[in-house]
């Protein structure tokens, strides 16, 4: 079997409760039932994609990225075809704190080097979800990816949050060989019954080059976590499922 060229997508929002850990599992999983072996990377300390995924506990990142645990001690694998799934981990503020007392360029690019030490696993797809605060772990993910997936809420106050993040992104960039390129605004929680959700659609296409396909509102979204499943695991049939699977086709994953 060929093996595509490896990728590392950031689902990134500098605000919460805009799905973007919702986007990062389902992605994810959109891409590893494709066929494409993919590594989920949960690099929010709330630590959310374990228990939306119903995993048991690892050392996870904050081990791994410090250099305490190896790979095959932080990662869990096995509970899905093709997907890896490496936690936050216990406490991954304490593991950004051990970062600070670096120098610059070993804070901002220890991330990027834990990648490149992957080559052999094989991975096609690393997607990411990232802190929703602008700090020291997220320089790290936005000098580690290649690629940014911006989730925003139908609602008035993720328009000042996604301004922040083109500001972030820039500052990124100035360090970067490469541009950090935006793949685009991924409106969520769309309700097709609501004026408003047309309206703020209107406005992010009017502020921002690339609007992704929206990911309509969907109790089945709602609920998939709280039993531990994907939106595929938990109603394939739901709205949900059928977004983000055209998400994966839009962005090449499936």
């Amino acid at each position: 079997m060929t093996v595509r060229r490896r990728r590392i997508l950031a689902v990134s929002a500098l605000k919460g409760g805009v799905g973007k850990t919702t986007t990062a599992v389902n992605l994810a999983a959109a891409a590893a039932r494709a066929g494409r072996r993919t590594l989920l990377v949960d690099v929010d300390p709330q630590g959310s994609v374990v228990t939306a995924l119903g995993l048991p506990p690892s050392p996870g990142l904050s081990a791994w990225l410090v250099k305490e645990a190896d790979f095959e001690e932080a990662v869990v694998r096995g509970s899905r075809a093709n997907l890896d799934v490496l936690p936050a981990g216990e406490d991954l503020l304490a593991s950004e704190d051990i970062l600070r007392e670096k120098a610059k360029d070993k804070r901002v690019g220890r991330l990027a080097r834990r990648f490149a030490s992957l080559e052999d696993e094989g991975y096609e797809a690393i997607v990411l979800d990232c802190p929703p605060a602008a700090g020291l772990l997220l320089e790290n993910v936005y000098h580690a990816a290649d690629e940014l997936i911006l989730p925003a809420k139908l609602d008035f106050l993720s328009l000042p949050a996604l301004e922040k993040t083109r500001v972030f992104v820039r500052h990124a960039n100035e360090t970067r060989e490469k541009a950090l390129r935006i793949d685009g605004v991924l409106p969520t929680f769309y309700d097709l019954r609501t004026a408003v959700s047309s309206e703020l659609l209107d406005t992010l296409r009017e502020r921002f080059t690339k609007i992704l396909t929206p990911v309509r509102i969907n109790v089945a979204l709602a609920e998939a976590p709280s039993v531990g499943k994907t939106i595929f695991e938990f109603d394939g049939s739901a709205r949900g499922a059928v977004d983000y699977a055209l998400l994966a086709e839009e962005l090449k994953l499936d």
